[in-house]
């Protein structure tokens, strides 16, 4: 799904609907939950099922009334999460983003190869409520033919390098070629994955995926991916945070690119259409063994 939410459940929609009334109304939903409670006892001592439908309806009132608040809850948490990883990670990675630009072409490329390293983790950490999560930045390889996992952090299965020419490969590559929206969003791999635009891998170890392309106009440079083994424990709230990293990502990475007089020709984008590109690409980064994103030893899987 390419930054779209799916239709609401009728289902979900109409139990939103009504635990929103009960918590708006609470005073007097609470009442009446009381007095149908009484008057299914009353009709319950002259014929016991008379008495369950009212019963049944006075106590789901204050259970609707809780999962709202509970649901509330989750979401102000939600939110609380996403404001604090957009004011400690994202602005601080823009600011560099905009002083890269003054920076020798040397500095850039240090500069965009730790912001990279940055990236995954805070992600990680951002998002350490959802259960076995991994956050991943993909570099595409100096020939334009592979997207090679360099800063995974999170969970400790590694991911494996898209290849060009493979079907897996392919399909990854066009989230940098062709992704018309800002980032992909497959809740559910076991009911979706076979119509999944973008994707052929094998789902090990994950069940729901966000991937958002770190590209320019003309470039691309990689991508960002998260995944977590719980079907829809991934959100489009999520998507839109983890794209506004890719896009910090693209201005690091295309300044990086950016040779002394300016930057590259058409014949010379990093991956895109697959050329090579010979001398305004990042230098090559660390690979996946010499560390995780916060550069700690990598984990045994």
């Amino acid at each position: 799904m390419i930054g779209v939410q799916k239709p609401v459940n009728p289902l979900r929609g109409t139990l939103s609907w009504l635990g929103y009334v009960v918590h708006r109304h609470k005073p007097l939903a609470l009442s009446l939950s009381g007095l149908l409670v009484a008057f299914g006892t009353i009709l319950s001592g002259i014929e016991i099922w008379w008495g369950v439908p009212p019963i049944c309806a006075g106590v789901i009132i204050p259970a609707l009334d809780l999962w709202w608040e509970r649901r509330s809850e989750n979401n102000n948490e939600l939110t609380s999460a996403r404001e604090k990883v957009l004011e400690e990670a994202l602005a601080p990675l823009l600011e560099l983003a905009a002083t890269a630009t003054f920076r020798p072409r040397e500095k850039r490329i240090e500069t965009a190869e730790a912001a990279a390293m940055r990236v995954a983790g805070d992600l990680r950490a951002a998002f350490a409520s959802v259960p076995e999560v991994r956050a991943v930045v993909f570099v595409v390889s100096t020939d334009g033919l592979r997207m090679e996992p360099r800063f995974p952090a999170g969970r400790p299965d590694r991911p494996r390098d898209f290849v060009r020419g493979t079907e897996r490969g392919d399909q990854a590559f066009r989230i940098l070629d062709e992704l018309p929206g800002r980032f992909i969003i497959v809740e559910d791999l076991r009911s979706e994955g076979a119509d999944t635009p973008y994707w052929a891998g094998t789902g090990a170890h994950y069940n729901t995926f966000i991937a958002a392309p770190i590209r320019s106009t003309e470039h691309a440079f990689g991508m960002v991916t998260i995944d977590a083994p719980q079907p829809g424990s991934l959100d489009h709230q999520h998507g839109s945070t983890i794209a506004l990293f890719a896009a910090a990502l693209g201005i690091l990475f295309a300044e990086a690119a950016r040779g002394a007089t300016g930057g590259p020709g058409p014949d010379k984008r990093n991956g895109r259409d697959g050329k090579d590109q010979v001398d305004q690409t990042p230098r090559e980064l660390p690979r996946p063994e010499d560390g995780n994103a916060r550069g700690e030893a990598p984990e045994s899987p």
